[in-house]
């Protein structure tokens, strides 16, 4: 197999980029070509492995700019004789659908975020008929939860019978030894921690008052924060507004932040939407004990209706400040891993589910 990958962009520190790499590393495992293309032309040096090529090159945004994508995604599909290719994001997945319009190669179109997401730029029918052109062709739409297959098919129920449902390849061999390296010096030993990037979306706003509520009513651990983004200027700020400044610690973007995921008291998602939270499987996958908001898709999915952590409902502060204090009291009776769940999320499995979907 001759697997290409295509992206707008690759953050360092973006959850899909991450999974995505590893699903690439598994492939290559496996025996198959992997090459990427990265419509602006950034790189993709996160990952060991030396056997992926890459292709792309600088471009401005614009209908022009996709179009000129799209012609030299074709020209390289070609040349290349690709046969397989996997497209994350919509810019992407666009890109892709004009690229291989009456090409043989088989193609998956994949959907990582919520339906429903502040950061969503499409309204619902415009969604509806992206997903109907994509599957006008012979490609096949994945999504990364069961959630959000189904609310895609809501939108798209004539193409219901070619939106699948693949896991993440979140959990890799290197998982464990990457936790078991030391803790930063400069950060507590006993803390509570989120992880993510610092957008509206992910809810740290809720969680710093969610925070300062539980702290008024009893003694609680610092809370660490681990990510970067556009909102770090403003919880900086509310964190001072809240007087609790000194007790929460930003680390800002960390390329290992699995010993801070391993160690902590407990590990909290306070997300306002989420498509499927690969953090919260990496808790899970290092037996971290876990709180959640109950957002449309993801959580309840991964804890198995609140059986594997505690859910709160979303989007509130009161409920959060609540779920802190009782994950508190009960986070030792939570820590355990969850073997039977993480386990269609390793990279080896999410390849798999990957192999079944184009052998369809």
């Amino acid at each position: 197999m001759r697997i290409l990958f295509v992206f707008k962009d690759f953050k360092p520190d973006g959850g899909v980029e991450r999974v995505q790499r590893q699903l690439a590393n598994q492939f290559c495992l496996d025996g198959q070509q992997v090459t990427f293309f990265i419509m602006n032309g950034d790189r993709a040096d996160t990952a060991p492995t030396d056997t992926i090529r890459q292709i792309g090159e600088p471009c401005s945004w614009g209908v022009f700019s996709v179009l000129n994508s799209a012609r030299s995604l074709r020209r390289i599909i070609r040349q290349q004789q690709v046969t397989h290719v996997i497209a994350a994001k919509e810019l992407a997945n666009l890109c892709t659908r004009l690229a291989t319009l009456g090409c043989n190669c088989r193609v998956i179109y994949t959907r990582h975020a919520a339906l429903d997401s502040a950061e969503q730029t499409l309204n619902p029918a415009l969604l509806a008929i992206l997903y109907s052109f994509y599957l006008l062709g012979h490609g096949q739409v994945v999504t990364v939860s069961n959630g959000l297959k189904a609310g895609l098919t809501r939108r798209v129920p004539w193409g219901k019978t070619r939106i699948k449902h693949c896991p993440n390849a979140v959990v890799t061999e290197q998982l464990s030894a990457k936790a078991a390296c030391p803790l930063p010096a400069h950060l507590p030993s006993n803390y509570l921690l989120a992880v993510g990037r610092l957008t509206e979306e992910k809810g740290f706003d809720l969680l710093l008052t969610a925070y300062a509520k539980a702290l008024s009513q009893r003694p609680l651990p610092d809370l660490v924060l681990v990510g970067a983004g556009p909102e770090h200027g403003a919880l900086h700020k509310q964190a001072d507004q809240l007087g609790i400044a000194g007790r929460v610690h930003f680390t800002g973007f960390l390329s290992n932040p699995y010993p801070l995921i391993k160690q902590a008291r407990f590990f909290v998602l306070s997300s306002r939407h989420e498509g499927l939270p690969t953090a919260l499987i990496e808790a899970l996958a290092l037996g971290t004990p876990v709180l959640a908001a109950d957002c449309d898709t993801g959580p309840r999915e991964l804890l198995d209706n609140g059986r594997l952590g505690i859910l709160v409902k979303a989007n509130d502060v009161e409920a959060l400040a609540e779920g802190i204090i009782q994950a508190l009291n009960h986070s030792d009776g939570l820590r355990a891993a969850h073997l039977e769940v993480i386990q269609q999320y390793t990279s080896q499995q999410a390849a798999q589910a990957y192999y079944h979907v184009w052998n369809q």
